[in-house]
């Protein structure tokens, strides 16, 4: 398979209504209100560039009349809602998607158990269709052709995939993998030897599964677009080869903002059009508690989310689903609400579309040791951890980081002046010799993890080796305090031509049981520096966020970098996004504080406070024309002398950026 780039219905789709249902057996009021007469108002109200609406979700029941032999419609199908949302989408000229469940449907798997994915017993697993199995030719496909024919429809967001998918047992796929792989019998549990050959055959069956569907649905109306929800995503790395035309997933109570932080940085790296789907409701305690009902977020909160995917250049869209309401109905006052978001995001276009990264720091996420020593699902299987970690950390004081997998990072290594890798244990052998490769002619690497030793080499690090040691607890110097570190392995080092950073401890005492041992170390190498930190930090900072991890890592970047040539201080919340548009450039500031410092909105209040005093310095040879504050009011000082532009602003409330012509 050759890279497919994707599409996308044009500039101007940009904020977009996703509305589902899930229709199941009890349902006894579906389409009832969704006429023209009751949407286009509301529709205007809320005014999307474009809608997703319900057609089957992982009940595996259709909300419309679908005539495909074996298909299940809900009882409660009480008018065409499909033909509703057609004609009322027809007359704002908004193109209409259908969300569909693909791997997730329920009534498919009753109806027809041999369709089921096997368990590692034998056993079919309700709900959950093999990727190799029947399903695809004789229900998902007809009734996507179907929906087409009958309602003109524009494209398929289609969910229940890749976080739903585990290894099938069944007799197709076992057979299919030993053909494939020598290998006679799959393992059964995560952790045997055959497992990660296991986890890739899977994965490979999914693509090809999607990749079938897409290329049918392209045939059958080639200005249909799709996406299978959360593919090549952050938890899915690697070259996108699968032909999908965007990329989209559902941040979900889960994820929450800083979900959206990681994901936006990953996939603006695919070369796809792209999306993040914000949930427009949210329940305190996660889904399922009576105690706890979804509730309508504050509008301050969804536009929190929308200005991280903005900023990196993605296009928004939200999901909207009034709690009680299974008739078709749109609530009025909710409309408005996310009316005031959709302008919010609107607003940013002009700046924020098209736009591209400086090149700051790139964060490793190797796809070779995401998926090196993975778990039973194909989404949640693969460590995402320390890369969380590195994130987080190096975005509280201010760096711009991108993320890029092995794929990505190997065609853009030389833009970047900075990589990290953090705890990237297991990355392949060619991105460990292209790393130190890049570091002899300049670039500057800070590495993580106990592994890194070995990967790596003594000689490239400057070290000797020391002790090797497992589940253990250090105290490390930070600032003028120190912090206790817990990680599964270290590497207790001999520093050689490398300058040690500190020294481990037993306790909190800074002067006394103090190890012979550095806390990290850095390293000249040819033209570069290598700065190594022998142990799982930012596993740990992803677990505990605690203040000093960050600020160990600050640290340790500090020795590491320098000064970069362009510089952001300011509070803790305000993450910076640094990106380029034609000979602009653009410094966002994103403020992700609620009405508790230092943590992101939780929801627990409407009202986001504003925060501040930002510096941002920016070396540049010649004076700018000018230096604006674009999306929110505020006072900005900026002077140019001797080469340095110094800009401060007062305050930020959501997302302002400063933009300097």
């Amino acid at each position: 398979m050759t890279t497919y780039t994707g599409r996308w219905h044009g500039p101007q789709r940009y904020f977009g209504l996703h509305y589902d249902l899930h229709a199941n057996a009890t349902d006894t009021e579906l389409g009832a209100r969704a006429t023209p007469k009751e949407l286009v108002p509301l529709l205007k109200l809320l005014n999307p560039d474009f809608v997703q609406t319900d057609c089957k979700g992982h009940p595996g029941h259709t909300s419309w009349y679908s005539q495909v032999p074996g298909a299940t419609v809900s009882p409660g199908v009480k008018r065409d809602a499909l033909k509703g949302w057609r004609q009322a989408t027809a007359q704002l000229d908004l193109p209409l998607h259908c969300h569909y469940s693909g791997i997730w449907d329920d009534a498919a798997g009753e109806k027809h158990p041999e369709w089921c994915r096997v368990d590692a017993e034998g056993k079919p697993v309700p709900g959950r269709m093999c990727p190799r199995g029947p399903y695809l030719e004789q229900l998902m496909l007809p009734q996507l052709i179907e929906l087409i024919d009958r309602y003109r429809i524009d494209g398929f967001w289609v969910d229940g995939e890749i976080w739903a998918v585990e290894p099938c047992y069944c007799e197709r796929c076992r057979a299919a993998f030993t053909q494939a792989t020598g290998i006679a019998q799959p393992p059964k549990e995560p952790g045997e030897a055959d497992w990660p050959a296991w986890f890739e055959f899977s994965l490979q069956s999914f693509e090809a599964h999607v990749t079938r569907y897409c290329e049918t649905i392209h045939a059958q109306r080639p200005t249909a677009l799709l996406c299978s929800n959360w593919l090549q995503t952050f938890r899915h790395p690697g070259e996108p080869k699968v032909p999908t035309d965007w990329i989209s997933g559902d941040n979900t109570w889960v994820f929450g903002l800083d979900g959206c932080r990681c994901e936006s940085r990953f996939i603006s790296t695919r070369g796809k059009p792209w999306d993040i789907m914000i949930w427009s409701f949210y329940a305190a305690q996660g889904m399922g508690q009576v105690e706890s009902p979804w509730t309508f977020k504050p509008v301050q909160m969804v536009q929190q989310e929308a200005a991280v995917v903005v900023a990196l250049g993605g296009s928004v869209q939200v999901y909207e689903h009034p709690a009680g309401l299974r008739n078709g109905q749109l609530a009025p006052w909710r409309c408005q609400r996310l009316r005031q978001v959709g302008q919010f995001v609107r607003q940013r276009r002009a700046l924020c579309q098209a736009t591209q990264t400086v090149p700051q720091v790139a964060v490793l996420h190797s796809e070779h040791h995401a998926r090196s020593r993975p778990g039973r699902n194909l989404m949640w299987g693969i460590d995402h951890s320390p890369v969380q970690g590195a994130v987080y950390s190096l975005l509280e004081v201010h760096y711009n980081v991108d993320i890029l997998d092995e794929w990505a990072l190997a065609q853009r290594l030389e833009e970047f002046p900075v990589v990290v890798a953090p705890e990237q244990d297991r990355m392949s052998a060619e991105m460990v010799e292209r790393l130190k490769a890049y570091v002899q002619r300049g670039g500057k690497l800070l590495l993580s993890g106990a592994a890194g030793l070995e990967r790596f080499g003594a000689g490239f690090l400057g070290v000797k080796a020391g002790v090797h040691q497992e589940k253990q607890t250090c105290h490390l110097p930070v600032a003028d305090g120190s912090l206790p570190v817990y990680s599964e392995e270290w590497q207790l080092l001999k520093p050689g031509k490398a300058r040690g950073l500190g020294r481990l401890g037993l306790s909190a005492l800074l002067d006394e049981r103090l190890l012979p041992h550095p806390a990290a170390t850095l390293h000249q190498v040819g033209e570069g520096a290598v700065a190594y930190i022998p142990f799982g930090l930012f596993r740990f900072f992803d677990k505990n966020r605690y203040p000093l991890a960050r600020a160990f890592a600050a640290e340790v970047m500090e020795e590491l970098v320098g000064e970069l040539p362009i510089r952001v201080e300011g509070p803790l919340c305000v993450d910076a996004v640094l990106r380029r548009k034609g000979r602009r450039l653009l410094v966002h500031l994103i403020n992700r504080a609620s009405g508790i410092p230092n943590r992101p909105n939780d929801g627990s209040v409407d009202q986001i406070p504003l925060v501040g005093l930002v510096r941002v310095e920016v070396e540049m040879e010649k004076r700018p024309k000018k230096v604006q504050l674009a999306f929110e009011k505020g006072k900005l000082k900026w002077s140019w002398k001797a080469g340095l532009l110094a800009v401060q602003l007062d305050q930020v409330h959501i997302h302002v950026a400063i933009v300097v012509d």
